[in-house]
């Protein structure tokens, strides 16, 4: 009986990788929300949307800020660049809206948007480097719990 558990977890990791495989490549070429365009038409736009993060009080979560922004980048290079390191960008401006909804956003109130922005900002200004792009708030929301 203990070795057919055993073979069966062997199969299962053996198996795991073909199973957590990307799906073929069916010619979709953008990766970003659909609804980018709908903000604004602006070639310099880059589009990042999902940032969530929970809001906590010691144990307790009291609910949850969804941040969907983007990037004004006008130069053509810097753009390219932004593009090509996408997830960075996101875990950098992922990380400060956690930062911000743990440790700054007051439970109850609307949330700061000039803080959460320049906080984002400075996060992005550590990859891309300072001035060669803004971070543009799309929505800040907060669904309490």
């Amino acid at each position: 009986m203990r070795a057919a558990v055993i073979a069966s977890f062997i199969l299962l990791a053996v198996q795991s990788p073909a199973a957590l495989a990307a799906p073929p490549d069916k010619g979709l070429k953008d990766e970003t929300d659909p609804t980018a365009n709908r903000i604004t038409g602006a070639e310099t736009y880059v589009p990042t949307f999902g940032l969530l993060a929970s809001i906590t009080r010691g144990v307790t979560v009291k609910g949850t800020l969804t941040v969907d922004a983007g990037l004004d980048v006008p130069d053509p290079k810097v753009r390219k660049r932004a593009e090509a390191i996408r997830p960075r960008l996101f875990s950098e401006m992922r990380q400060s809206v956690l930062l911000y909804a743990e440790l700054s956003y007051i439970v109850g109130n609307s949330p700061d948007v000039d803080l959460l922005r320049s906080r984002m900002q400075k996060a992005v200004d550590g990859v891309l480097g300072p001035g060669t792009s803004k971070v543009v708030l799309a929505s800040v929301i907060v669904m309490p719990r």
